[in-house]
């Protein structure tokens, strides 16, 4: 036997012979007008008999009428056709479609996508070409969010269904997104009901509600499924709420966002133009925020605007320079206080001249740097700061292709665009105050005297110092453009469509960890060991963020290498790991140049003699301990790094930590990492004269190992199992 499905027409036609209401408002359809808005599709339509559904209360605490989707506040005239699966198949009595129905719950139930997202599925496989079956969230559009329903109609004219009908669909089964219309809709291929929930599972949930808020479409395009999501932040735009002139009575379900926005009134339907649906649509969905990146500081930066920018009075294009006076700015003969410069068409461009990068590494240098966007300049300790203002996508095109190259494999920079967009939008949420970012063992910010007891010699003093760097130490903007949060040279990098690629196909992509972004941090190369997050920031856990073997899971059980003789042994080894396992070309496409100018990132030696670093430690800590006679390991995370280190003088000795500042002041750049063990280093008589450290691994090591995620890629792993080995028991969200 057919399925109902297979037949709706008949339904149709059966109950409008007996029901004269619902022919009426059905015959009104040869009354509704269309108008087409752009080329995109955009649409509008003039439907008074929406007015009833826009006009809805839809606030749970105050709807107080029968349930109109209840069988028995049903009209007597309403045929209720077997759906199956405890469903009815209903005419809606107030068509905005050609063919229009709702499949409704038998038992009276709130709106909630979890209890209807199979049966949609099926019923989407069963439907015959032409129509589709779509889903209002409580807070997205449903007139009835106490009766949980779906709702079936003729997609003739749908802008969003025209358009992935056309269309090639996702050539995979991972989602992918789309922006027909100025925001973000994912779509995913096939009948998988697994693959839908993951999605959803990633979304946020606002406060108060139960679900994300959302519309969904399926629909049968050549015996295949196809399944579109639209994040939704609220319902109705600030419009519907105005007054006067102002409001536009527009309340947008499932259909309207589809790209056939329905006005029950006339003056809204003859004045609505394109740029103001547009912004309706940028109301009611997840936008995704600007970031302000600090570039540079100096005392003088000299810029070339290479189109046409203005600071909101005049236009500038070509060289110019801007300095700081008497903690002002001066800027074409007059002192100001900020300047920002904002560009006239989208696409342009301004260069940075003398930009330095890789501050205190071994590959510092500087270099002109072109970037899209605003450009801000601010007074910061004396000199100018140049902040770019972007929107985030932007920036992690430039993220993307400046910690790695983009002709590195699609999962890798996949993978690598997930996370980057997870750890910045982490940082422009973080709890942290702006004054934890360097702590010492004191309230006042310095260095602890601890007292050590009869057996230390007079004015032999211990020292402890435990500072660790992170992203808000910076006040005056988001984030800065250098390693210390996550490499970012604008446009300079971006050299091939792939990092491109790579961010449009995980738009608004995040790693959510019980509900919550995670903030998830990266390294060069974890040296075959990732390593938890307190080890080298906040004393906080984070689930998502701890020791794994950086290899396959028959490799064994990792050792403990907190325990010193564990520690070096692992070091001194060459164990398999993924970071193991690169050949040239992997690191040639996958490594930018500089980066390539150390081949050794699994495993390093370093040697100092006495004078050497003990120059070092007191040039970089601002400390004189004399001649160092000792560096022990007094705390070693779990893959072997190490985050407190007592290093004895001849005048004194200090402890020290974490991870980066023991990198820091032990080095003219920095360690590779903190994971090493230390040989003393004696003449052919026996002499000590120095120092030889055996290291493990580039970085702090915390989260994903760009070198291991590379081979990963290499040896055909997704990016979402990249992700599932470096952040175990996170799920793929989405945050706009």
């Amino acid at each position: 036997m057919d399925s109902i499905f297979k037949h709706l027409d008949k339904c149709l036609d059966e109950q409008l012979q007996c029901w004269p209401a619902a022919r009426e408002a059905f015959g009104n359809l040869e009354q509704v007008q269309t108008r087409v808005l752009s080329s995109s599709g955009l649409a509008l339509q003039h439907n008074p008999a929406r007015i009833i559904s826009t006009t809805a209360n839809v606030k749970p605490a105050q709807i107080t009428r029968a349930c109109f989707l209840c069988h028995e506040n049903r009209p007597q005239e309403q045929i209720a056709f077997d759906a199956g699966d405890g469903f009815d198949l209903l005419v809606n009595p107030y068509p905005i479609l050609r063919e229009h129905f709702c499949v409704v719950s038998r038992q009276h139930r709130p709106q909630m996508f979890r209890d209807c997202y199979e049966k949609m599925l099926q019923i989407a496989q069963e439907l015959e070409p032409g129509y589709m079956i779509f889903y209002n969230g409580p807070r997205s559009g449903a007139s009835a969010p106490d009766h949980l329903h779906m709702q079936i109609g003729r997609s003739e004219g749908i802008p969003l269904v025209d358009k992935l009908r056309l269309n090639n669909p996702p050539a995979t089964d991972e989602p992918v997104t789309i922006q027909p219309f100025g925001f973000a809709v994912t779509v995913i291929k096939g009948n998988d009901p697994d693959r839908i929930m993951d999605c959803v599972s990633g979304m946020s949930i606002y406060d108060g509600d139960y679900e994300p808020r959302m519309n969904v479409l399926s629909f049968n395009r050549d015996g295949q499924v196809i399944t579109a999501i639209i994040p939704r932040s609220k319902h109705r735009p600030d419009c519907y709420y105005a007054d006067g002139a102002d409001k536009v009575m527009v309340s947008p379900g499932a259909v309207d966002m589809f790209g056939l926005v329905i006005t029950p009134r006339r003056e809204d339907f003859d004045r609505l133009t394109e740029r103001q649906v547009l912004d309706i649509y940028r109301q009611v969905t997840p936008q995704q925020p600007k970031i302000k990146v600090g570039i540079m500081a100096a005392h003088e930066i000299s810029f070339c605007l290479n189109d046409s920018y203005t600071d909101g009075r005049s236009s500038f294009e070509g060289e110019m320079s801007i300095s700081a006076v008497q903690g002002r700015l001066s800027w074409n003969g007059i002192l100001i206080d900020s300047l920002t410069l904002k560009p006239h068409e989208h696409g342009s461009t301004f260069t940075l001249h003398n930009v330095t990068i890789g501050i205190g590494f071994h590959w510092e240098r500087h270099e002109d740097q072109t970037f899209s966007g605003q450009l801000k300049f601010i007074v910061e300790n004396g000199m100018v700061r140049a902040i770019n203002i972007l929107p985030i996508e932007e920036y992690l095109t430039s993220v993307i292709s400046s910690e790695m190259k983009p002709t590195a494999s699609r999962e890798f920079l996949r993978a690598h665009a997930v996370i980057s967009r997870s750890w910045v939008l982490a940082q422009l949420r973080s709890p942290y105050s702006k004054a934890s970012a360097t702590v010492d063992s004191t309230p006042s910010g310095n260095a602890e005297d601890l007292e050590t007891g009869s057996d230390v010699p007079s004015g032999h003093i211990l020292k402890r110092i435990i500072r660790w760097y992170d992203h808000d130490q910076h006040t005056l903007f988001d984030v800065c453009a250098d390693d210390h949060c996550q490499r970012y040279q604008g446009r300079t990098r971006i050299i091939s469509a792939a990092a491109q690629a790579a961010v449009k196909d995980t738009f608004g992509q995040t790693l959510v960890y019980d509900g919550h972004l995670c903030d998830a941090r990266f390294s060069k190369c974890c040296g075959g060991v990732t390593e938890q997050f307190q080890t080298c920031w906040q004393d906080e856990h984070k689930p998502y963020l701890i020791a794994l073997r950086d290899s396959s899971v028959n490799e064994g059980p990792l050792p403990d290498l907190t325990i010193e003789e564990n520690a070096r042994q692992w070091i001194l080894q060459e164990p398999k790991s993924f970071c193991n396992s690169a050949d040239g070309n992997i690191l040639k496409e996958s490594l930018n140049g500089y980066d390539l100018e150390t081949p050794d990132y699994y495993r390093w030696k370093v040697e100092y003699t006495v004078e050497q670093i003990s120059d070092i430690f007191r040039h970089k800590s601002g400390l004189d301990i004399g001649d160092i006679v000792d560096l022990r390991p007094a705390k070693r995370g779990p893959s072997g790094r190490i985050y407190e280190l007592e290093i004895e003088g001849t005048k004194g000795t200090v402890t020290i930590g974490k991870e980066l500042e023991i990198r820091r002041t032990l080095s003219e750049s920095h360690l590779f990492s903190s994971a090493f063990t230390v040989e003393k280093n004696t003449d052919k008589n026996g002499n000590f004269i120095g120092f030889i450290l055996h290291g493990a691994g580039w970085g702090h090591g915390a989260g994903l190992c760009q070198i291991g995620a590379a081979v990963m890629a290499a040896k055909g792993y997704t990016y979402r199992e990249i992700l599932e080995h470096y952040y175990p028991g996170t799920v793929l969200g989405r945050f706009y």
